[in-house]
């Protein structure tokens, strides 16, 4: 009888994740880390319910009648602007699941989840996730200071902007794992290219999407922090670690992130547009809270802090959370957490000493509105950047990434990343915009 006993008790612990028989009423009774299950009255790790057949949460709700997460009826096709998600993904027969349409919409917007829950067309376009600015006349871009940035930032000069909204946070891992599991698996790939932008730098495995025979590398998916990885599951792409949801997306190429703010009815923003964000509406902010210099409760950089070497934190904070580094319009992480891609190209001589884009034109804001009356996209082209001492170049046809990162150490904020669009790396993420210059 005792052997049966323990057999039975062995069979059981061997099946399911119960901690202690002591009786639970909620969560609050168990440890960290542990649930309740109110059916059965123990404590356990939770368990991710699958399409299968059983209740593997145990929470007493059938397969047929659990939600597996959102979903678009009538498919999800890459490059698809049908971003309304609509249904609730429900499990049939125990082995599949399928999108069921719900009755109606959410009635309002929820930020940073890359669904669009008004179903209008736009992902995260509420009043909490983007911010509106009015036209612009005489935004200063540029300086001629020369300790300013790179020496690539002169003459200044003043442009005009027409309305515009650009997003209040930093486009989450959260989002882009969204944006991910509506690409069509059988176009997706992960490998290092062959093909390059920039053959002087090693590229590591890619995320690929297959654009009508072209592969276009998303996302940057070897030798990444752990943090950063994102991975594909059973029902989608997800973060690799359930803590890093809202942590900025990193490792996307100008190309992911370029796809991603298209596919949420969005663009990316141009530099003009981010300075406009960043620095006010004559651009001579000088950081995006003020005038006060940056320090770890406004600005996730990488001095200045007690961790890891006197960086504020050593990786990525969840956006938004520094509240004290946001405009006074409600942006964040303009300055500090990770760099962000720009719509535009940057065009200068070899040595980044001469900007040929910014002295394309006369240094005046007739000069600049005139030609551009809705704002400047940039260059039609890159040009390439050389590393120092002959070690390759930084870029090939060089994009831009702005906002400083969580690393840094230059406090700068007109200094540049300088990437190739088909390379990424853990310290540029991403935000979109709408409106403004169509591009």
């Amino acid at each position: 009888m005792l052997g049966a006993a323990l057999l039975f008790a062995t069979g059981l612990l061997r099946c399911s994740a119960i901690l202690t028989w002591e009786d639970c009423a909620s969560d609050r009774d168990c440890q960290a880390g542990e649930r309740c299950n109110v059916q059965r009255r123990y404590c356990e790790i939770p368990v991710l319910e699958r399409c299968n057949g059983v209740d593997d949460d145990r929470d007493g709700v059938s397969d047929d009648d659990e939600e597996f997460g959102t979903c678009e009826p009538g498919g999800m096709t890459g490059g698809s602007m049908r971003v309304c998600r609509d249904g609730v993904l429900r499990c049939r027969g125990g082995a599949r699941l399928e999108c069921v349409r719900r009755a109606a919409p959410r009635a309002s917007e929820t930020c940073n989840n890359g669904i669009d829950d008004e179903c209008n067309g736009i992902v995260d376009d509420g009043a909490a996730c983007v911010q509106n600015y009015p036209a612009t006349q005489g935004l200063v871009i540029g300086s001629n200071a020369p300790d300013f940035g790179e020496g690539d930032d002169a003459p200044e000069h003043e442009v005009c902007l027409a309305s515009y909204a650009i997003d209040k946070y930093e486009v989450t891992m959260a989002a882009y794992a969204t944006f991910l599991s509506t690409l069509d698996r059988a176009r997706l790939r992960v490998v290092r290219p062959t093909q390059v932008l920039n053959n002087t730098q090693n590229y590591g495995q890619y995320l690929q999407f297959n654009d009508n025979g072209t592969w276009v590398s998303l996302v940057l998916m070897s030798e990444v922090p752990e943090w950063s990885r994102i991975v594909q599951t059973e029902g989608g792409w997800a973060p690799g670690d359930t803590a890093s949801r809202l942590l900025p997306m990193v490792n996307v190429t100008w190309d992911g992130a370029n796809r991603y703010c298209r596919w949420a009815g969005k663009h990316l923003p141009t530099e003009a547009e981010f300075f406009r964000a960043a620095r006010g509406a004559d651009g001579r902010r000088a950081y995006p809270w003020g005038e006060e210099m940056p320090s770890c409760a406004r600005a996730n950089i990488g001095r200045g802090g007690m961790a890891e070497n006197s960086r504020c934190v050593g990786r990525p904070v969840a956006v938004g959370s520094l509240v004290n580094g946001a405009t006074p319009e409600g942006v964040f992480d303009l300055f500090g957490n990770v760099n962000e891609w720009m719509w535009d190209y940057h065009n200068t001589n070899r040595d980044h000493s001469v900007n040929n884009y910014y002295t394309s034109l006369a240094p005046t804001r007739v000069a600049w509105c005139t030609m551009y009356p809705n704002g400047p996209l940039g260059p039609a082209m890159g040009a390439p950047i050389d590393l120092p001492n002959g070690m390759g170049q930084y870029c090939q046809n060089c994009r831009m990434a702005r906002g400083r990162h969580y690393e840094t150490t230059d406090l700068r904020i007109g200094i540049r990343r300088w990437l190739d669009a088909d390379r990424g790396e853990p310290q540029v993420g991403f935000r979109c915009s709408q409106g403004g210059a169509d591009r």
